[in-house]
């Protein structure tokens, strides 16, 4: 048996490069989409696959040379390792993951030398990672015993006593005077680490911020000078000493710009994020990058700020790759009230050369025909408001009305904040409308607001938040009906019930009024109030829940009233199956009366998640169903039903 003993201790030591990449290491990783993550997921299978033939081969090769090292009578030098003393520590893993002998166990070693050559890698690299987390005066040996088969190794890892910072200091040094307000917040990052543990990713994060808040103050060329670390074993702690040559305090520059063919130079520039002459600031020009990424114009973004500085100011280059603006695209739909359906579209998204979006789609199915034509003008006055230009002309025939309209619109749409938006805008209507009342034709100028807050957490498919929209729409009516306004509002809340967002609760409330009309005739047909289908009470058919006629058919409301509940299940990252149950009604008052009874439906649903959103197929049966409703109804579509 062989019995070895190391000391190790030994200064810290932080490689130059380190404050950058572990101050990138705390910033939050990008978030990916569920294409990319399936797409991640898929290699990661089959890296492991192919891991797991790789082992295979060198196993059937190290059983092939141990027969023949058999056959010719020479020693093995098979082994097994154990790794003892650090479970107060918690670093027995860590150890692990750094060490040669068990990386390598299933490959023989080729000679008693060979496999003392392992160990010696193994304790150097042990002692670096001890180091690294603070054990300065850790104590290893090793033992060999060659008489057990096989050989066993014994690594025994006295750690110590932790090392603690006893002092930081990072002096900041260049050409200029610092300003004392970075020089008190580099002594504050400093002064926070003492009697912190002494590990190296400590230390160099510390640093690490202060070398990335330097160029948000004005300093883009900083630069790590010196870095003296000094173990005191007496005491148990670290001296800490950096010095960080600041270099010269520069002001941004001469913008250029480089790269566009179609996109307005003066729509580019006007998303600048600082003005010429300020203080350079590396969060604006983040900010002015995100700026660009927004506008979905490019393929590329570089912006260089390295040149070399015209006195105290540094020159920005801008180079940019333009995207494709065009596009087209179709989307189907079906449902056993609606028939087949569908659409397709034609997109350009920078068609006046400064980022405006034009969007023409024509959709249909048995119910209604559609031409539909939106202008979108972004940064409208200010970046963070649109204009909107709008027309439609469409044929609607349902069991409720008969129905040709011309609209034309537009509004001003303003983000308040990240989750809430305002639209307010005039709009124009021609109604020819004939119903179960008596044929109208009618002129509506109306000035519709909508106002929207989005607090959920996925805008295709959340799991977990809430969502609120309320729209107002005033009406001048000319022709065969009365003025009135319309208000309608929906909530939504999800509840993810599980960690992984496998099991999520989802709930939806509508309500909507009409009042100043007096009576439902005074009302277009296509502005009244319906209930059921595929985007409202699943189980009946289009527009079947509410007043009706003496013929049974439908005639709209003066009130709405919906709720929804689904429990949304994924079995895979790619199916889950939702069950659900919902009601509701539409009543001849200007206020829901629940005294009447309300309709309730429920049924099943299944989901196939794709990267646009899920794809649904739901079926659907009425509770409480009336005469004329159908047992059952099913309807496919993409996207959640709320």
């Amino acid at each position: 048996m062989t019995t070895i003993a190391i000391i190790t201790w030994a200064g810290l030591a932080v490689p130059l490069g380190a404050a950058s990449a572990l101050a990138q290491s705390a910033l939050d990783p990008p978030r990916m989409t569920k294409a990319q993550k399936k797409a991640e997921k898929a290699e990661r299978k089959s890296l492991k696959q192919e891991t797991e033939r790789l082992d295979e081969e060198k196993k059937r090769e190290q059983e092939e040379q141990d027969r023949k090292r058999a056959a010719l009578g020479l020693p093995s030098y098979a082994y097994k390792v154990d790794i003892e003393g650090l479970k107060k520590t918690g670093l027995e893993q860590l150890l692990k993951d750094r060490s040669d002998l068990v990386r390598l166990r299933k490959e023989e070693p080729a000679s008693i030398w060979d496999l003392r050559a392992r160990i010696r890698r193994d304790i150097t690299g042990f002692a670096d990672v001890l180091r690294s987390e603070g054990y300065y005066g850790a104590r290893i040996t090793y033992e060999i015993d060659r008489a057990a088969k096989p050989i066993r190794v014994a690594i025994d890892v006295e750690p110590g006593e932790r090392f603690v910072i006893g002092a930081y200091s990072i002096e900041l040094v260049g050409p200029d005077s610092v300003p004392q307000p970075v020089m008190d917040e580099a002594r504050s990052i400093a002064d926070r680490q003492v009697g912190r543990p002494a590990r190296s990713e400590t230390v160099a994060l510390a640093f690490g911020q202060v070398m990335a808040k330097l160029p948000e103050r004005g300093y883009p060329r900083a630069k790590l000078a010196v870095q003296d670390f000094k173990a005191d074993h007496k005491t148990g702690k670290l001296t800490a000493r950096v010095r960080i040559d600041t270099g010269p305090r520069v002001r941004f520059g001469e913008i250029s710009l480089d790269g566009l063919a179609s996109v307005k130079s003066g729509y580019v520039l006007k998303s600048v994020t600082w003005k010429t002459g300020d203080v350079y600031d590396s969060r604006k020009v983040e900010a002015f990058r995100q700026e660009l990424t927004e506008m979905n114009l490019f393929a590329s973004i570089r912006i260089d700020t390295d040149d070399p500085l015209q006195g105290d100011r540094q020159p920005v280059k801008i180079r940019l790759r333009e995207a494709k603006h065009r596009s087209i695209g179709a989307t189907a739909s079906y449902s056993t009230v609606n028939g087949p359906g569908g659409s397709v579209f034609w997109e350009h998204r920078n068609i006046f050369g400064a980022g405006e979006r034009l969007v023409l789609e024509l959709e249909g199915d048995q119910k209604l025909q559609q031409f539909t034509a939106d202008l979108t003008k972004p940064r409208f006055l200010r970046k963070d408001q649109k204009l909107l230009f709008g027309a439609e002309a469409a044929r609607e025939d349902t069991d409720a009305f008969l129905e040709y309209r011309g609209v034309l619109r537009a509004a001003v749409e303003r983000e308040i904040n990240k989750r809430l938006r305002v639209r307010v805008g005039p709009e124009v209507s021609y109604l020819d409308t004939r119903d179960a009342f008596a044929p109208a034709k009618n002129v509506l100028v109306g000035l519709p607001a909508i106002v929207t807050y989005d607090h959920s957490d996925n805008l295709l498919d959340p799991t977990r938040g809430y969502r609120l929209d309320g729209k107002v729409s005033p009406y001048a009516v000319f022709g065969d009906g009365k003025h009135f306004v319309s208000m309608e509002g929906t909530a939504r809340a999800y509840f993810r019930l599980d960690d992984g967002g496998r099991f999520v609760s989802a709930s939806r409330v509508k309500v909507g009024v009409l009042f100043g009309a007096d009576d439902i005739r005074n009302v277009p047909a296509s502005k009244r109030f319906y209930s059921g289908g595929g985007n409202s009470i699943r189980g009946y058919g289009y527009q079947a829940i509410g007043p009706k006629d003496p013929a049974g058919e439908p005639i709209g409301g003066m009130s709405l009233f919906e709720v929804s509940t689904e429990m949304r299940i994924k079995i895979t990252e790619t199916w889950g199956v939702v069950p659900f149950f919902e009601g509701g009604s539409v009543f001849d008052s200007e206020l829901p009366d629940f005294s009447r009874k309300l309709r309730w439906g429920a049924g099943i649903g299944v989901r196939y998640y794709t990267g646009f959103g899920p794809i649904r197929l739901d079926v659907a049966f009425p509770i409480n169903k009336q005469p004329t409703d159908d047992k059952f109804q099913i309807y496919v579509s993409i996207g959640q039903a709320f």
